[in-house]
């Protein structure tokens, strides 16, 4: 016995078609999985050529060059709205299925490979200002501490003039003092005849100190030491006075302002901050770069997986419970029996009551209480051979 052809529901809001193949798609899912693709794949490919324009150097092949995979990986976007719904339909295998979510898994890996990109174009201008703006305030203080450094030795210079100066005053003073304090010379008349000319003569005859002569050349090399000193000391001031940290000062401060001003338009720097506790700008690079794969990696995985999920929604299966059953040949005698042979009991038993019911009751006598066995037996009806019954005849 076959009853296996199901009745359709005529109040199905499925129609013929879907409850013939088994499914159904929610094509307004489906267009909002290629909107969602279509979006990803536009901004991908508008920031993989920004990217290109940025860092391909006006050179046309390499920009060129740079654009051919993120084409590729844009066809492989749009594969995985169907690979999607495939997946969920009824008539393909396990294998198919299974392979279908490996190609699932692949697009997936290159949407967030093309939103990651995006993901770290969005925060690279901010950061890029904030790497500018302390790079500028290292080379505020690098000149800073350059002109601190220059004041330093030009002060170290000066005092060591100076000192040179004060040595060259006191070798001056002592040669001087030295030179003073030389006994006057030891002159004498010296008188005699002169035989050839006859006249007599006289006149003053000093002698010499030897010690003279090396004091006299002592004070002239140490007043030339001394103006050479002086000289060098007056160089040496106006280099000084030249050097000023007002200007340098001014920078430093401007650059710190522009450096605080960057950090604080950075979210990044602004997250980490308030996570690991510490002052936007003293913010580490290891601590943005982990808040920079949180914010790009994670949103990336989720745009990537946004699309696939909508238009696995897309797809509803539909289960038709069938009004009539297939039972097996056998089946009918096991079902119907006990039917059938009820069905017959109870033709015979109102056979027998319209028997009874057309006999003569005797006299009524007093009740016995029958016993259990006689109960039984006034249920069994006494055979009567025919034509003994009254109105019958026999023959």
């Amino acid at each position: 016995m076959n009853m296996s052809n199901p009745t359709i529901d005529p109040n199905s809001i499925y129609s013929q078609k879907e409850l013939a193949r088994g499914y159904s798609v929610d094509y307004k899912r489906v267009i909002l999985a290629y909107l969602a693709e279509t979006v990803i794949v536009v901004t991908s490919l508008i920031g993989a050529w920004l990217f290109a324009v940025q860092y391909g150097h006006n050179d046309l092949n390499s920009m060129i060059m740079m654009m051919l995979a993120p084409a590729a990986f844009a066809v492989v976007e749009y594969c995985r709205v169907p690979l999607a719904i495939s997946i969920r339909k009824p008539h393909f295998s396990f294998l198919v299925k299974f392979i279908i979510f490996l190609g699932l898994l692949g697009g997936a890996f290159i949407t967030i490979k093309s939103v990651s990109q995006l993901g770290q174009q969005m925060f690279a201008p901010r950061l890029y200002d904030v790497v500018h703006a302390r790079e500028q305030l290292e080379d505020a203080r690098s000149a800073v501490a350059l002109v601190t450094k220059q004041i330093a030795d030009a002060d170290a210079l000066v005092e060591q003039r100076e000192t040179e100066l004060q040595t060259a005053d006191q070798q001056l003073k002592i040669a001087t003092d030295k030179l003073g304090s030389l006994p006057k010379q030891d002159c004498g008349t010296m008188s005699g005849f002169n035989t050839r000319t006859g006249h007599a003569y006289s006149y003053m005859k000093c002698q010499p100190d030897t010690s003279i002569a090396p004091l006299t050349a002592a004070v002239t090399t140490a007043a030339t030491n001394r103006a050479d000193a002086n000289t060098r000391l007056d160089d040496n001031n106006a280099q000084r006075k030249l050097l000023d940290r007002t200007e340098g000062d001014k920078t430093l401060r401007t650059e710190q302002l522009n450096y605080r001003e960057a950090v604080m338009n950075s979210q990044l720097h602004s997250f980490a901050a308030m996570v690991f506790g510490v002052e936007p700008t003293e913010v580490t690079d290891a601590q943005i770069h982990l808040f920079l794969r949180i914010f790009v990696f994670i949103p990336a995985i989720g745009a990537a997986f946004a699309a696939t999920i909508i238009a696995l929604t897309a797809v509803t299966r539909i289960k038709i419970r069938p009004t009539h059953v297939e039972i097996p040949g056998d089946g009918g005698e096991y079902l119907l029996g006990p039917v059938a042979t009820n069905i017959i009991r109870q033709g015979l038993q109102d056979h027998i009551n319209a028997a009874r019911a057309s006999v003569p009751r005797p006299p009524a006598a007093e009740p016995i209480e029958p016993t259990p066995a006689k109960a039984q037996e006034a249920d069994i009806i006494p055979m009567v051979p025919r034509g003994t019954r009254p109105g019958e005849t026999t023959g």
